[in-house]
């Protein structure tokens, strides 16, 4: 009878994340570039809905704006040519809920004046440009900090993708602003909130 149980809550658990859904926080925002090494990435972005897709954490689009924003990564090498890419790291990824201020690249204070619901660490990133004007930019971000981080387990708060399009054409740069840049966060598998039942519990009705 025990075995029985068992099995039927790991069954539980693999449908409460079914293998095929896709997670990921999709934004659309503006990056400034440093010139030289040294110099730190700056970037405010628009958090969008990713239907059909789900994101990590539920967000409440309807009544909220969310924002990603990055903050003093740092330049450590290259000029973001195919030969020679860039490398970037230590920066600051966080992602702000808001239900006052509208962000406005006019004013880019209001992409960080909300609630930081997650503050992550982009350990490294690589950009490169293959024209002047289109590229990619591709690094890793360990959760750290925010309001919800205790909604991801632990294990899963660690080595997300971070993706990224480049445009670097002016019909789509603002004001004050050197690129385009349309990306994602990711885990590398679907996450379950730490509500779940842990796999040592499924493990002690076993014994």
């Amino acid at each position: 009878m025990r075995t029985r149980i068992t099995l039927l809550l790991m069954a539980l658990l693999l449908m409460a994340v079914p293998a095929s859904a896709q997670q990921l926080f999709d934004f659309l925002g503006q990056t400034v570039v440093p010139g030289a090494a040294g110099g730190m990435l700056n970037m405010d972005s628009i958090v969008r809905d990713p239907s059909p897709a789900t994101t990590p954490l539920p967000l409440d689009f309807a009544n909220f704006e969310y924002t990603m924003v990055i903050t003093n990564l740092q330049l450590i090498s290259g000029d973001g040519t195919t030969a020679s890419p860039q490398n970037y790291a230590n920066g600051t990824l966080t992602l702000f809920e808001d239900n006052g201020t509208a962000a406005d690249y006019a004013n880019p204070a209001t992409f960080s004046d909300g609630t930081a619901i997650l503050i992550g660490t982009i350990t490294t990133l690589n950009r490169t440009m293959f024209t002047l004007t289109l590229g990619s930019a591709a690094g890793w971000v360990d959760w750290v900090g925010g309001t919800n981080l205790d909604d991801i387990a632990p294990v899963d708060q660690i080595g997300w993708p971070f993706l990224t399009g480049i445009s670097a054409r002016s019909t789509v740069i603002e004001p004050g602003y050197d690129e385009q840049w349309d990306g994602k966060v990711e885990p590398e598998e679907p996450i379950v909130d730490t509500e779940n039942m842990a796999w040592g519990s499924v493990k002690a009705l076993m014994r």
